[in-house]
């Protein structure tokens, strides 16, 4: 496995003994959050490395569907520094659009200088010799609430091009790590089945819209022509994939099956009757009327007040897209509110063909409770059996079994002390994981949004402009959020910034020495929607 206790240095490294020179941080991962945290903390006077397994930047938008777009609006999806080019000018870009805007955003800030490519990240230690014995522990977060240790404490092992054998494995010391793993990608989701009701009973073939996401165009179309093809789900994947699968059979294939527990409200567009969804949800007013953690008394009664003004708002959108799509037709509409949608980020944009291919025949829709497997297909709650030679799960991503499998046993031990989503701080800091953050994991309407204004957050904290408070503090306000998820959503898996990120926004800038209150007038403040541009660097 290496030799920790000796030289762990590659050439180059300098070891940090008290007067350090420049801290060594690591980043891992090159998607959207590690191209973000690079350009922020390169600025730094910081010794920066970044370990990205792929051959190149752009993490989940690297592989996916080739009929895959932006779910957010452009605008809504824009670095603070760095605009789209003019060219593009659809609501919706490709992603191939989106990749090409990584790129130019790279290369414009230099960022392809710090990372190194083709360099998995398999195995992360800490090092009790260097790092306070029991500083998970302590009254403060890496014993006095700042980023760094006395010495490195983290051990990095990295395996250059996938290679086989571990003693190819090269080891690096940091003195904080920045974990920009994602949620989705690289660790699917599979559901469980009883004994002889699973996957190893079909004789067809079962795959997750993860191995289907990497094949090219030509070997996508040539797996579902002509096959009679299930998809479990019904999220943004899983509805992508059915559309690709109805146009490849609709020169008279077998149309696609969507079997599914739950309905969600999904949206052809960003306006609603005539009126954009951020005027509804992404004000300081807006959100005002809606509940938040560990809020006020007053504002409590507030909420209470406003209460037939929430539910109007919800009806507004439901009505809209009761109206605008066939989901009564189809048994399409969900048992729960829109605001409950959108409170918990399971609101996905529906690919403009999904309903016009339902029309024709080419894409069917089951809900069940549950299913199992057959020798033959699927068996559905009722006992109806659907015939399969193709079964795609979209069922989601793991991103916590990612985590886990990098970190040290003593801190997978932590975080499997809670049932709740991943506890984190300010969207990043784990209160008894010292020296490291993990970005990315927050969703919201924008996740480039809620991701830039983190690593500004972070950079801060780095050039040690504030201190965390204490661990005890820390777990109070992530366990508000938590009973606060509970109580607005049935959906409360994932941490989701959606109805409250003006709020959650505020609490950073408070961090940062910033001003929370954004916009030049009063006016603006209280009804003008924010974007990433109200946050750009001071």
């Amino acid at each position: 496995m290496g030799n920790c206790n000796g030289n762990l240095f590659r050439e180059g490294e300098t070891e940090n003994e008290n007067g350090f020179g420049k801290r060594r941080v690591c980043i891992i991962g090159a998607g959207m959050s590690g191209l973000l945290a690079t350009k922020y903390l390169r600025s730094l006077n910081l010794n920066i490395i970044v370990f990205e397994a792929k051959p190149g930047i752009g993490g989940v938008w690297r592989e996916t569907f080739a009929s895959t777009k932006l779910q957010t609006p452009r605008s809504a999806f824009e670095f603070t520094d760095f605009q789209w080019p003019s060219h593009v000018t659809t609501q919706f870009p490709s992603h191939s659009k989106v990749m090409d805007y990584f790129h130019s955003y790279a290369e414009h800030f230099g960022l392809f200088d710090y990372i190194q490519f083709n360099s998995k990240v398999v195995e992360i230690r800490y090092n009790e010799n260097y790092g306070e014995k029991n500083s998970a522990h302590a009254g403060l977060w890496g014993k006095n609430g700042s980023p760094y240790a006395d010495n490195s404490v983290w051990e990095v092992g990295v395996q250059k091009n996938y290679a086989e054998s571990i003693e190819l494995m090269q080891w690096h010391r940091f003195d904080f790590l920045v974990l920009c793993l994602g949620r989705y990608g690289d660790a699917p989701k599979i559901p469980s089945f009883p004994p002889n009701k699973g996957p190893e009973v079909f004789q067809g073939k079962v795959l997750h819209t993860m191995d289907y996401s990497v094949l090219d165009k030509r070997s996508a179309y040539e797996l579902i022509r002509g096959k009679r093809v299930v998809v479990i789900g019904f999220q943004k994947s899983a509805m992508d994939f059915a559309v690709e699968c109805a146009e490849a059979n609709k020169g008279g294939g077998y149309p696609c099956t969507m079997v599914f527990r739950t309905v969600h409200w999904t949206i052809p567009s960003y306006k609603v009757w005539g009126v954009p969804l951020s005027f509804l949800y992404g004000t300081r007013f807006s959100q005002l009327l809606l509940e938040k953690p560990g809020q006020s008394f007053l504002q409590r009664i507030i909420l209470r007040l406003f209460a037939p003004m929430r539910w109007a708002i919800s009806m507004f959108v439901e009505l809209y897209l009761l109206w605008k799509l066939p989901l009564r037709k189809y048994g399409l509409v969900p048992d729960h509110s829109f605001l409950q949608e959108i409170s918990s980020c399971q609101i996905a944009s529906v690919p403009d063909n999904l309903f016009p291919k339902a029309e024709e025949g080419f894409i069917l829709f089951r809900k069940s409770s549950n299913f199992s497997f057959s020798s033959r297909g699927i068996v559905l709650d009722d006992g109806t059996e659907i015939g399969a030679d193709l079964v795609v799960l979209g069922t989601g991503y793991d991103g916590e079994k990612k985590l886990k499998s990098i970190l040290p046993t003593r801190f997978v031990d932590v975080l499997q002390e809670s049932a709740d989503p991943l506890p984190l701080y300010r969207g990043l800091i784990h209160p008894r994981i010292p020296h490291m953050t993990i970005l990315g994991y927050p969703e919201s309407l924008s996740n480039l949004h809620s991701s830039e204004i983190r690593i500004q957050w972070l950079a801060h904290f780095l050039s040690r402009k504030f201190v965390l408070p204490s661990i005890k503090e820390m777990e109070a306000d992530t366990e508000s959020y938590f009973q606060y998820i509970k109580k607005i959503t049935p959906f409360y898996w994932k941490s989701c910034l959606a109805t409250f990120q003006i709020w959650d926004n505020d609490n950073l800038c408070r961090d940062m020495g910033w001003n929370p209150m954004r916009k030049k007038n009063w006016f603006c403040e209280l009804f003008s929607p924010y974007s990433n541009l109200d946050y750009r660097e001071m």
